[in-house]
């Protein structure tokens, strides 16, 4: 018999300087810019009045940096690095200008397919194994945070939400610092 599901909510890291500049980070570490720090700042009030007990961030510096600004009000939750919570791998594109990526039609088709994924990157299906299989091994019933990634959050959501990869694929990144909530029953 399987108990309530577990609530969730999932946060995009506020703006990098890789999303100010126009670059693709991936698993690049970039901070956060003075307007992601305030677009975290601005959030932690609601986030305050949520029944968390745990915050999940992955290792990279923008999510780690939007979590702790989150849960300034919130200094009694825990906050657990979770390296399967990272943004997906991009490899060859990781650095680059995101136009000059997106104005080739062979590299914009890869980037937008499901099981596709430019040299040495992983695909959008290996990014929301890697980050339901956290979740599973994480999931005990607690309320959590969940602090990450555009691609992460918007996949993972949308395989929630049960929508098949194409209608995911279709879908905007996560907006920075959005909240999001969903539950999981597994």
């Amino acid at each position: 018999m399987q108990g309530p599901p577990t609530p969730y909510w999932f946060v995009r890291h506020g703006q990098s300087f890789a999303n100010a500049e126009g670059w693709i980070s991936g698993w690049i570490d970039v901070g956060l810019t003075e307007q992601g720090a305030a677009e975290a700042d601005a959030l932690a009030e609601a986030v305050a009045t949520l029944p968390i007990r745990r915050c999940l961030v992955s290792d990279l510096a923008r999510a780690r940096d939007t979590a702790h600004r989150l849960l300034a009000l919130r200094r009694d939750i825990p906050v657990h690095v979770e390296p399967s919570l990272r943004e997906r791998h991009l490899g060859t594109v990781q650095g680059r200008r995101r136009d000059d990526v997106m104005s080739d039609p062979v590299s914009r088709q890869v980037m937008r397919i499901w099981h596709a994924a430019p040299d040495g990157a992983e695909t959008h299906a290996e990014l929301v194994a890697r980050a339901l299989a956290a979740l599973r091994r994480w999931d005990d019933g607690t309320p959590t945070l969940v602090v990450a990634h555009g691609a992460l959050v918007r996949n993972v959501v949308g395989v929630l939400d049960g929508l098949d990869n194409h209608e995911i694929m279709k879908l905007p990144p996560a907006e920075n610092c959005a909240l999001i909530a969903r539950s999981l029953r597994y």
